[in-house]
């Protein structure tokens, strides 16, 4: 493997870390996992559930991919590589802005 595809796998894993990270954070304030149904009641927290319902978004995606498996492997082939593109997109920002990666 050339250097470039340890970054690109650094980069993905880095998205899905912090999806996690995201996710289990709000599941521990909260009590429960981020989805789009705790979008429904606005109130003084929505700001902040809209950033964990974005930051937990690609392991969610993921997870559906795997769900989805053994009912529609098309579908659920497009999820992960959904799922793993957004964290591959997440992974670079992180890396860019927090740790100066170029």
């Amino acid at each position: 493997m050339q250097l470039y595809h340890y970054a690109y796998v650094l980069a993905a894993l880095t998205g899905l870390v912090s999806a996690g990270l995201a996710g289990s954070g709000w599941a521990l304030i909260s009590g429960e996992r981020p989805n789009f149904r705790m979008m429904a009641r606005y109130d003084v927290l929505t700001p902040l559930k809209t950033f964990a319902l974005c930051a937990y978004a690609p392991l969610g995606v993921l997870r559906t991919g795997l769900w989805y498996f053994d009912f529609n492997p098309l579908l659920a082939l497009l999820m992960l590589v959904l799922g793993v593109g957004w964290s591959f997109l997440q992974g670079v920002f992180i890396l860019t802005t927090f740790f100066g990666y170029s």
